[in-house]
């Protein structure tokens, strides 16, 4: 009996293995008991499994983005749908990504629209979101912006700015979000930020945007306030600013680095492309064509900053007055090095760069070719002003007045050296440069030739002081009048020592050089050779005491016509001999 029972029980036990098999499904088994039902519910467990998205779609999981927002938390992303959504989103502090369904499409991203419809900004980070929390790929559009005041201490005065900021993103209170592949057009505040408002310590990072059609009274497309953004490989289109910034102004102790963005056909009364105020940004790599502004820098406007400007494009940009590529005010001292700034237009003072009001800095192995200006110094027009101007190539600037390639004036002491400085015009006076009011520049190293205008093809000095040391002076032509290659008027004087005079003509007086009455030129070991005038292809000097030649004579002359010297003393000698 009891062995019976025993088999009985050893049969349940293997039936019982039989039906519970086992299969490997991933790292895991699932255990199946054999019967059918259980079969179907593993097999609608796996489907929810395999059809599990861990993204929240708009409008399929939410009505509305912002709805979406309230409810997800850090790392979620929010995929968006194309439509248009009127609404107004705030991040809220969370670490998440809003997005297209393909950010990388144009026309996903200009089909997927977020309206503020005029109502405020249309995004808002203000909670310290990371650069975890990312907008991208959609049309940002219809904002006006949030009311703000900021303020802060200047020169011991406080300024307060108070008006709304940020019409279609505002970026406040040390939040850093990442703002990628987003058009973001037509939004308009009546302060500062059309497209996006950066403010108050914020660092985000600002990329492959398409920013266009945006307004404001400062910065049309982007403002930056004492924050310190990355802002690279945008486009920047059409935007427009009342006052600074055109494309973007940067404001106020920020240092954001700016790389590799398109800056076309922006306008502003000061900083077409953009303006800097008391801030040290990095613009590097830049393409700045076709801004526009009234009174400072159509391409870029520095007031009291020290921002390097290092290897932009800056072309085919105008301002009525002071710089149609580059204006420098109000004691500012850039690095603006290596870069290219061609086919610049400004009515007034300088076609290509403007250095006003007590600035300085260094201004280094550009190229400066092709600009134009009505009014005083083609490619570099320097005022109450003494920066470095060295290793630059000064080529092919016209002035209608002049300085053709460089003007210096009103008590300004540039040191202007290793500069080539060739092929430039100017209709009346100074092809090559002009030096006045009362300046006192160092002219050493450079290679000065080819230039043209009416009186002084290579340089006229007017009421001034200049050392001429160590430069190759040649091909220079005054097509009208005297000086070939330079000439001293209204009481200048000038040490002209080192320097080669090679191949200058004047159709009047002094093919190499010519001192005017009551100017003093101080003439040592230089070399003239073959250089042309009707009177004095060497020099000539009006006055007993206007040339300052070493005893013996330490400078050499070669195939200068007509003579080699010629001056009112030699006439007055030659006047006795013949007696």
């Amino acid at each position: 009996m009891k062995d019976h029972k025993e088999q009985n029980e050893l049969q349940d036990q293997q039936e019982q293995h039989k039906q519970r098999e086992t299969v490997s499904l991933g790292r895991g088994k699932i255990i199946r008991y054999g019967g059918a039902a259980l079969a179907v519910v593993v097999l609608a467990i796996l489907g929810v499994v395999f059809l599990y998205s861990p993204d929240i779609n708009v409008p399929g999981d939410y009505r509305s983005i912002q709805e979406a927002i309230d409810a997800a938390g850090d790392g979620d992303v929010i995929v968006v749908e194309p439509g248009v959504y009127y609404e107004r989103l705030d991040f809220l502090g969370k670490n998440i990504t809003v997005r297209s369904t393909n950010p990388d499409d144009p026309e996903i991203v200009a089909e997927t629209i977020i309206d503020g419809r005029r109502r405020g900004s249309v995004v808002t980070f203000q909670n310290g979101e990371s650069e975890n929390a990312v907008l991208e790929g959609l049309t940002i559009t219809g904002g006006a912006g949030t009311r703000k005041t900021l303020t802060h201490e200047h020169e011991g005065e406080e300024v307060v700015n108070e008006g709304f900021f940020g019409g279609g993103i505002l970026i406040d209170a040390g939040s850093s979000p990442t703002i990628t592949g987003n058009v973001i057009t037509d939004n308009a505040v009546d302060l500062d930020g059309g497209g996006i408002a950066i403010i108050d310590g914020s660092n985000p990072v600002i990329t492959n945007n398409t920013i266009e059609n945006n307004a404001a009274y400062n910065g049309g497309g982007i403002s930056v306030w004492k924050s310190n953004p990355t802002i690279e490989n945008n486009s920047f289109q059409e935007n427009r600013a009342r006052y600074m910034g055109g494309a973007f102004l940067v404001d106020f102790e920020s240092t954001p680095s700016v790389t590799g963005n398109d800056i076309q056909e922006n306008r502003a009364t000061s900083g077409g492309g953009m303006a800097i105020w008391h801030s040290d940004p990095v613009i590097t790599g830049n393409t700045l064509h076709k801004n526009s502004a009234i009174w400072f820098g159509g391409g870029i406007a520095i007031f009291d900053g020290t921002p390097v400007i290092e290897n932009n494009d800056v072309s085919r940009n105008s301002a009525t007055n002071n710089g149609g590529g580059i204006a420098v005010a109000e004691g500012s001292a850039p690095m603006i090095s290596m870069n290219t700034i061609i086919r610049n237009y400004s009515e007034e003072n300088g076609g290509g760069i403007a250095v006003l009001e007590e600035s300085e800095g260094e201004i280094l192995d550009n190229t400066i070719t092709d600009n134009v200006v009505l009014l005083g110094g083609g490619g570099i027009f320097v005022k109450e002003s003494s920066p470095l101007i060295e290793g630059n190539n000064l080529t092919g600037n016209l002035v209608q007045q002049d300085g053709g390639g460089l003007a210096i004036l009103t008590n300004s002491s540039p040191l202007v050296l290793n500069n080539v400085i060739d092929e430039n015009q100017a209709g009346r006076a100074g092809g090559g440069l002009v030096v006045g009011e009362e300046s006192s520049p160092v002219v050493e190293t450079n290679t000065i030739s080819g230039n043209k205008a009416s009186v002084g093809g290579g340089m006229i000095v007017q009421n001034s002081s200049i050392t001429v040391e160590g430069n190759t002076i040649s091909d220079n032509r005054a097509e009208a009048g005297s000086g070939g290659g330079i000439i001293l008027v209204q009481e200048s004087t000038g040490t002209i020592e080192n320097n080669t005079f090679s191949g200058n003509f004047a159709v009047e007086l002094g093919g190499g050089v010519v001192v005017d009455e009551g100017c003093t030129a101080r003439l040592r070991n230089n070399d003239f050779v073959e250089n042309e005038a009707e009177i004095g292809g060497a020099y000539f000097g009006l006055g007993e005491e206007s040339i300052d030649l070493s005893d013996p004579d330490d400078n050499s002359y070669s195939g200068n016509i007509p003579d080699d010297v010629e001056g009112e003393d030699a006439e007055e000698e030659d006047a006795g001999e013949d007696e």
